[in-house]
């Protein structure tokens, strides 16, 4: 009974302190205080309906509490009137986002009483909740009074009314997210893609790691090649132009002393320039550290790197500064220059010299490139070939240790590959093979070897299964739940988007989340939608075009 009675006069205690929230409510916000709220603009009227949407109208006040909010949110979005014009544009457009959503939540069915929907505005569920408490954290009703008009600019009605359709929003949306399904062939068949998994051991045998053991080309071999590839030599030529014909580029390093930002500062000009007459000077001088300098120095983007400019050709430097840079040798370090940003001098650490030379002059050169590497590619595949055969006879993967081996070829592993691998055909250590990814499924402990080579890149593979992992019925049971948890969450993700952001979040980035994280939801009922504007009270900024397929949205 004692029960009973505490709970029934807590009761009436939650009754007695919402009906004088209600009385103070209507004392301080009711129409009588109309146009007398601190901060208001007297220009802009209050009255009215914003948007139209369904033919259900959503009235200015409840927008301009959500400007003022987005004002807070976004700082400095509405330091002048074009700014504040497309923030008020844009908040326009996401309130009708909401009002479409709570369209939908009232046609399910779902709705909140005046005691629930006061409970949500003074609790720490409301987004607003710190605006109405005192530095402890406690609700304070005049607090709540004071940022209801001087803040947010509303009345206690019409901020209810947003209020209300923040928590049908909400609601509506988890509803719908609690709804996805996901079967259990699905989660099965994920399971097993993120379980599944291949060690794979495998011998490469790269060309170019027989540059040492296949013998040189003879002179007649050359001359034949020379003559007969006359159409490979010219293919490889023209492949490898930037090897063949190119200007010369130089390594450069510079400090730099920028000019003073007032052009009529004589005095400041006259300092910058002895600073960078001192520097060159120093970095002059015997011993020197030229990177030391300009680290200490030099004023430029490339200063804390010593003043390191990389490689600076024609094609990604100005004809002024080539100039200058063609004029060094490898060491040298340049006369000072006065230009548009300041004084500077440079140091060439390194020069690749121009170089010109026509097919004809190294015809001779390409084909003993190309017979090499077909040496090379032929010794490679010899050993391959011998390494496969041998897996095929004895079920052990070795390195011939016929002549000319190359002796530094080993047995590697590329560990556990997942099936449901970010990449389908990369490998680690072994590298792409689409041949290798094709054939996982079949490897197994009977049947454990890739029956043939694999080319990967400029080598060659053997390759055989040295384990795999199934997945474990038990261990399924037990991640089930949270697996399921998790592909529920990224469903809803791709069906609703981050809707959170859009419909509630910083409009600046409205049009990007609906763009790159919307979903399809709210696309579908926008596009269906019968939506108005109060052009006259949130018109389109003169600035700002009208997204396309949104005619006067």
């Amino acid at each position: 009974m004692l029960t009973d009675l505490r709970e029934k006069s807590q009761s009436f205690l939650i009754y007695i302190l919402f009906g004088i929230l209600i009385i103070v409510f209507i004392f301080f916000f009711g129409p009588q205080a109309e146009g007398c709220q601190p901060g208001q603009p007297q220009s802009r009227s209050l009255s009215g309906w914003a948007a139209k949407v369904n033919g259900e109208e959503v009235s200015i006040r409840e927008v301009e509490i959500s400007v003022r909010r987005q004002a807070l949110i976004q700082q400095d979005s509405a330091d002048d009137a074009e700014s504040l014009a497309r923030l008020r544009r844009e908040t326009v457009q996401q309130v009708i986002d909401q009002a479409l959503l709570e369209q939908q939540a009232r046609r399910m069915g779902l709705a909140i009483g005046e005691k629930a929907l006061s409970q949500y505005i003074i609790s720490k569920e409301n987004p607003d909740y710190p605006l109405f408490t005192d530095r402890e954290g406690n609700f304070i009703p005049k607090n709540y009074r004071d940022q209801l008009t001087q803040l947010l600019r509303a009345t206690p009605e019409a901020y209810r009314r947003a209020k209300r359709r923040e928590v049908l929003v909400n609601r509506y949306i988890r509803f719908l997210s609690q709804q996805v399904a996901v079967s259990d062939a699905e989660l099965k068949s994920a399971y097993d893609l993120a379980t599944r998994t291949w060690n794979i051991e495998f011998l490469k045998f790269a060309a170019t790691d027989y540059a040492k053991t296949v013998a040189e080309p003879t002179p007649e071999d050359v001359a034949t090649a020379s003559k007969a590839r006359a159409k490979d030599i010219e293919a490889y030529y023209k492949k490898n132009a930037a090897k063949y014909n190119r200007e010369a580029e130089f390594k450069i390093s510079r400090v730099l002393i920028r000019r003073p930002t007032d052009k009529k500062d004589t005095k400041g000009l006259a300092e910058a320039k002895k600073k960078a007459t001192d520097a060159l000077a120093k970095a002059k001088g015997e011993g020197a550290d030229f990177a030391a300098v300009a680290k200490e120095l030099s004023q430029g983007y490339y200063g804390k790197d010593g003043g390191d400019m990389g490689w600076q050709g024609k094609k990604n430097t100005s004809p002024d500064d080539f100039a200058v840079y063609s004029k060094l040798k490898a060491g040298d370090i340049s006369p000072l220059q006065d230009t548009s940003i300041g004084f500077w001098f440079v140091k060439a650490t390194d020069i690749k010299p121009a170089v010109k030379k026509p097919l004809a002059d190294v015809t001779t050169e390409i084909a003993t490139s190309l017979l090499k590497t077909e040496g090379q590619k032929a010794a490679a595949r010899a050993d391959a070939e011998a390494a496969l055969n041998t897996l095929k006879s004895t079920g052990a993967l070795a390195a011939p240790a016929a002549e000319g081996a190359v002796p530094t070829t080993s047995v590697q592993s590329t560990g556990p590959v997942r099936e449901n691998r970010a990449v389908w055909d990369l490998f680690p250590g072994l590298g792409r093979s689409e041949v290798l990814a094709r054939k996982l499924n079949g490897l197994n402990k009977k049947s454990p070897i890739v029956g043939e080579l694999l080319e990967v890149g400029d080598a060659l593979v053997v390759a055989k299964l040295k384990e795999r992992v199934d997945p474990d019925a038990k261990k399924y049971a037990e991640a089930k739940g949270d697996l399921s948890d998790r592909m529920r969450a990224e469903r809803s993700r791709q069906l609703f988007g981050n809707w959170q952001a859009i419909v509630f979040g910083p409009t600046s980035q409205r049009e990007t989340f609906r763009k790159f994280s919307g979903g399809s939801m709210l696309g579908g009922l926008a596009n269906k939608a019968s939506i108005e504007i109060n052009q006259e009270a949130f018109p389109v900024p003169s600035k700002t075009a009208t997204p396309p397929g949104q005619p006067g949205r």
